[in-house]
């Protein structure tokens, strides 16, 4: 029975993200980065300079580095349009797999979402590998603590949040998306934009 009890905790820990822990070598990357240095990642944009009151449903005032080039992102300055969140990391599997259905989106939506993503606990020049070899071409800040998903208190990886032009979170998904998932965040966030 203990047996059973331990391999269904396992199972379902697997099935529903990935750990924030740091990765080991043998969950960082399925292969190795290529040689040499990482090509460029997507620039990040300038943001509004209103700030988003601190509340229960507001991101923490945190501010990450670019992945590219580009300011900083302010996480309490993603007002203006609505904006879809997604933190993943590239030893991820579940987050790898997410990644083109966001791209999808993102090229359909690009003039009325926002779209970020916030790489966890990695190691940037693969984040840049993999964003280079998958054609990812929304910006990315790095969150090389974890302190965002710490703030959320969430544990694990992927998370994905739909914040409303005044940078309120109003829907998320914890653990890999689905398609189904993915289309509810973005209408939640046409209809916050006025779309």
């Amino acid at each position: 029975m203990r047996v059973r009890l331990v391999g269904g905790l396992l199972t379902a820990a697997l099935l529903a993200g990935c750990a924030t822990t740091e990765p080991s070598a043998t969950t960082s990357r399925t292969e190795p980065a290529p040689a040499g240095e990482a090509p460029p990642a997507p620039a990040c944009e300038h943001l509004p300079e209103e700030i988003v009151p601190a509340g229960v449903d507001a991101l923490p005032p945190l501010t990450l580095p670019c992945l590219g080039p580009g300011p900083d992102v302010a996480l309490d300055r993603l007002t203006g349009r609505p904006t879809l969140v997604n933190l993943w990391a590239t030893w991820c599997a579940p987050c790898r797999e997410e990644m083109p259905m966001l791209q999808d989106a993102h090229a359909r939506h690009d003039e009325q979402v926002r779209f970020l993503g916030v790489d966890v606990q990695d190691d940037p020049d693969a984040a840049r590998w993999f964003l280079d070899e998958h054609d990812i071409d929304y910006p990315h800040a790095v969150d090389a603590g974890g302190e965002l998903l710490r703030e959320l208190g969430m544990r694990g990886l992927p998370v994905t949040l739909a914040l409303d032009p005044d940078g309120r979170v109003i829907d998320r998904v914890v653990g890999q998306l689905t398609s189904e998932d993915l289309q509810r965040l973005i209408d939640a966030l046409l209809r916050s934009g006025g779309a």
